[in-house]
């Protein structure tokens, strides 16, 4: 006999729109990820060849153009807090996308230096109204307990995108280096996805006094990710002249190497619950050991192995330090401060990746006699292992 079909019960059918809007929430949230992933690309597998063609400007200057777009992405991040009591995340989001792929593809169709330094510079406002928003999208959407997993997405989104943008605009530059410049199309791709996927939600109200406060913790994840920032470039800013200096010309192998610092930070992100569930308060602690670890690596073996772990550890490190600060900062203020909050991260952290180059080339010229990529390395294990010791020494201090 035929059973009567039995229709959906209100509580039935909320749950049922409501993980709808979840699943296309997580995946919204793993496109603005991977469009973001393109900033820690930026133009890395073509470094090495760029400092060749505009060696009239000098190293310092072409390795600038990795790290320029911290300048306005400072600018874009310090104003997104004003912006969400304007306009919807969703809005916001679009608008950022947009600017990523117009400034990154513009490349392609000049040789010109000042055209890459001016769409190097335009591009940071793009990425900076995009990167505080994952992590005030997440607080907005979920609770507390399940953030951790979200936090995961945006690292394996961040990842992939990162991973894509190296192997395929590795691939691309076979063409010609220009050809690199058409990565920057997936955030089109994004664009495109987002418009139909993320909810629509009403810009901040900001009525309730002191809802848009920050407080010491996310000033203190700050000014570690100032410093995180500043030694974590190291590795973008030098694998490609240091692969086409000591071991192969062959730009194809830099995309090799970056995609193994994009898939272990895709890996991270995988299992970031998990991952945050064991260390617990030493998950930013452990991240920050990561990157002085591999760093550590590709000072002491020698060739393409010394750099495929150094890739992987440096991987590790920026994508625990960036989930793990994250989560804090969305447990540590108010859900509409969390825009806000991340903005002043990212800015900070922003100031350490823009400065970078020159502070960098500077310090390793002063302690070592000259500028290299092996002398900035040390530089960079350095300063990631003092930061290490600190922030362990103030983590074991605090008893919560």
């Amino acid at each position: 006999m035929w059973k009567k079909r039995t229709s959906v019960t209100a509580p039935e059918k909320e749950r049922i729109i409501h993980n709808v809007w979840n699943e296309k929430t997580a995946i919204s949230v793993f496109l603005i990820a991977f469009a973001f992933g393109l900033n820690i690309t930026g133009i890395s597998p073509i470094l090495g060849v760029l400092n060749e063609k505009y060696q009239e400007y000098g190293t310092s200057m072409v390795q600038l153009l990795q790290t320029l777009p911290y300048l306005f992405l400072m600018v874009g991040s310090l104003s997104v807090g004003w912006w969400t009591t304007k306009a919807s995340k969703k809005k916001i989001v679009l608008l950022g996308l947009l600017i990523i792929g117009f400034c990154g593809v513009l490349p392609f169709f000049s040789e010109s230096f000042s055209v890459l330094l001016v769409s190097r510079l335009i591009i940071g406002f793009g990425f900076g109204i995009v990167s505080p928003l994952n992590t005030a999208i997440i607080a907005e959407m979920f609770e507390e307990k399940d953030r951790a997993g979200y936090m995961g997405l945006h690292v394996v989104g961040m990842g992939v995108g990162t991973m894509a943008g190296n192997l395929i605009g590795g691939m691309l530059s076979g063409f010609g280096y220009q050809y690199f410049y058409l990565v920057y199309l997936i955030a089109f791709l994004s664009w495109f996805f987002i418009q139909f996927l993320l909810l629509e939600t009403p810009p901040v109200q900001t009525g309730k006094p002191g809802s848009m406060k920050l407080n010491a913790t996310v000033y203190i994840l700050s000014a570690a990710s100032f410093v995180h920032t500043l030694f974590i470039n190291v590795y973008s800013t030098n694998v490609g002249i240091y692969i086409l200096q000591t071991i192969t010309k062959d730009t194809t192998v830099t995309g090799l190497a970056t995609a193994v610092n994009a898939v272990f930070a895709l890996l991270v992100g995988a299992s970031f619950a998990w991952i945050s569930g064991l260390l617990k308060k030493y998950t930013v602690v452990s991240a920050i050991f990561s990157a002085a670890a591999g760093y550590g690596l590709m000072l002491l073996v020698p060739g393409m192995p010394g750099v495929y772990l150094g890739s992987a550890f440096c991987g590790i490190s920026l994508s625990c330090f960036m989930a793990g600060c994250s989560m804090l900062i969305s447990v540590s203020v108010e859900p509409e401060a969390v825009a806000k909050a991340s903005g002043v991260f990212s800015v900070i952290g922003g100031i350490g990746g823009l400065i970078a180059p020159v502070f960098m080339g500077n310090t390793a010229t002063v302690l070592f006699g000259k500028n290299s990529p092996s002398s900035q390395f040390t530089v960079a294990f350095t300063g990631m292992l003092l930061l290490g010791l600190v922030m362990l020494a103030a983590v074991a201090k605090n008893k919560n």
